[in-house]
């Protein structure tokens, strides 16, 4: 009964779960050009085109499976002028990736 109880448990560890496949995360990071976070920016990943809208701190996250994305904004800076963001990002399965992007809150 032990030996059979100890297979069971190698087996379960050797084998990644087809059903949830390991995901990693995204974290944009907005900020001013002074340094602030800049709150309320609209932040899209392609593929799949998912967006998110950056929080008080500056920080919009998502959830996605491993692969290599774009990290799309239109931000304002410095008069009337616009930043066209698209910035190349590979996920990792459990781990974070990080992009900062920067904004000018006197466009705001």
């Amino acid at each position: 009964m032990a030996v059979w109880a100890f297979g069971l448990i190698l087996l379960a560890g050797c084998h990644e779960d087809p059903v949830n496949p390991p995901r990693g995360f995204l974290s944009v990071t907005v900020v001013d050009a002074s340094g602030p976070p800049v709150a309320g920016v609209e932040v899209r990943v392609v593929p799949p085109d998912l967006t998110a809208v950056t929080d008080a701190q500056g920080v919009a996250t998502f959830e996605l499976a491993p692969g290599d994305y774009f990290v799309d904004a239109n931000l304002c800076c410095r008069g009337p002028g616009f930043i066209d963001y698209h910035v190349p990002v590979t996920v990792n399965a459990s781990e974070t990736a990080s992009v900062q992007l920067e904004s000018c809150l006197t466009c705001q």
